[in-house]
C-alpha cells in the first residue's frame, strides 16, 4: 500500500462540464496508512460493544425454555395376573322386608320399705320477714296466716288453731327435780314450732314469786326472742312447794288467747273459782296437764272443761 491517495476524478455536471471533487481553493484529503488502520479498529470495537449490549439487554428477557416433567416410575410387586377381583352381588330391592313388631315397654316400680322411727321435725324460723313456719304477722290487716294447726305442748293445743298469744304456766316445785329435764326439752320444741305471727310468754311457779322470762310480757315468736328464752330456760331449777295462783294471775294480765297449765301435784282448790272470775267471758282457753302425778287430776279436768280447753295426763311412757 502506498503512502499517498490518488486524487479523485472530476465530477461531471448537467451541462457537461467537469469539476474537481474538492472545493476550489482547498487542499486535497490525503490519509496515511496508520490512520486508515486506526479507523478500522475503532469501527470494529464499536460493533463489538453494540453486540455486547444487545446480549446483556435482550437475552435476559427471552422466554425460558420449557423443562421436561418428571416421570414417576411405579414398580409392581408380585404377580398382577394372579389377583382376581369380583364385584359383590347387588342387594335384591324386590325382596320383601321382614316387619319387626315393637314390644310393649313394661317396668316394675321398686318398692321401698317404710322406715321406722322417723318423725316430723319441728320447723325453724328463717331470718327473713314473712318467711318461715308461719310467715309474717298479718293479723293487724284482718288476715289469718298458717291457721292449719294450732300450737302444741305435750300433744295439747292442736284444736286451738286461732291462738296467737300463748302463755305457759309451768310448775317448778321441788317434786319436779327428777323430771324437769323433759319439761325443758318439750318447752324448747313447743316454742321453736311457734310461728312468727304468734307471741309467747313463760311463767314458772312454786311457793314463791313467779319466775318469768324477760321482758315479762308477750313477745313475738321470732328467732331472737326464742334464743333469748332458751338461755333463760337453762337457769331455771325446781325448788319449793306448789302454789300456782300468783302465776295464773300474771298470765291473765298479759291478755293471752291460750294458757298451758302444767303441774305434778295437788294445789289449792280455790284456784278454780279464781279462774272463773278472771275469765268470765271464757275468751281464754286453758289446757291442763297432770305431769307424772294424778293428785291434782280432778281439779285440772274441771279447769279445762270450764275454760274450753282439754286435759291430759303425761306419764313416763308418753315422753319421746
Amino acid at each position: 500500500m502506498s503512502d499517498t491517495v490518488s486524487q479523485r476524478p472530476p465530477i461531471s455536471t448537467a451541462n457537461g462540464r467537469t469539476t474537481p471533487s474538492h472545493h476550489e481553493g482547498s487542499a486535497p484529503l490525503v490519509l496515511s496508512g496508520r490512520a486508515v488502520v486506526s479507523v478500522w479498529m475503532i469501527s470494529i470495537l464499536l460493533h463489538l460493544c453494540g453486540l455486547a449490549v444487545m446480549f446483556v439487554v435482550v437475552f435476559p428477557f427471552a422466554a425460558p425454555e420449557p423443562t421436561e416433567e418428571s416421570v414417576v416410575h411405579v414398580e409392581l410387586v408380585g404377580d398382577p395376573e394372579a389377583t382376581s377381583f369380583s364385584a359383590s352381588a347387588a342387594p335384591d330391592q324386590t325382596a320383601q322386608r321382614l316387619a319387626v313388631e315393637p314390644k310393649p315397654a313394661h317396668f316394675t316400680p321398686e318398692r321401698f320399705e317404710k322406715l321406722a322411727g322417723l318423725s316430723n321435725t319441728a320447723k325453724t324460723d328463717l331470718p327473713i320477714l314473712g318467711v318461715g313456719t308461719g310467715g309474717g304477722d298479718f293479723s293487724k290487716f284482718g288476715l289469718t296466716v298458717g291457721g292449719g294447726v294450732g300450737p302444741s305442748f305435750f300433744g295439747l293445743g292442736g284444736t286451738a288453731r286461732g291462738a296467737k298469744k300463748i302463755v305457759y304456766v309451768v310448775d317448778r316445785s321441788g317434786s319436779m327435780l327428777d323430771t324437769f329435764g323433759h319439761v325443758r326439752a318439750e318447752m324448747r320444741r313447743s316454742i321453736s314450732a311457734l310461728r312468727r305471727s304468734q307471741k309467747f310468754h313463760v311463767i314458772f311457779f312454786n311457793s314463791g314469786q313467779p319466775l318469768e322470762n324477760s321482758p315479762q310480757r308477750l313477745v313475738s315468736a321470732i328467732r331472737a326472742q326464742k334464743e333469748k328464752f332458751y338461755r333463760f330456760l337453762q337457769g331455771v331449777y325446781p325448788e319449793g312447794s306448789t302454789d300456782p295462783a300468783p302465776a295464773m294471775r300474771r298470765a291473765f294480765a298479759t291478755e293471752p288467747d291460750l294458757i298451758y297449765f302444767l303441774t305434778d301435784g295437788e294445789f289449792d282448790a280455790s284456784l278454780v273459782s279464781q279462774l272463773d272470775r278472771w275469765n268470765k267471758d271464757k275468751s281464754v282457753k286453758i289446757f291442763t296437764i297432770a305431769y307424772f302425778d294424778r293428785s291434782g287430776a280432778a281439779l285440772l279436768e274441771t279447769i279445762a272443761r270450764n275454760h274450753g280447753g282439754r286435759y291430759k295426763f303425761v306419764s313416763e311412757n308418753d315422753l319421746p
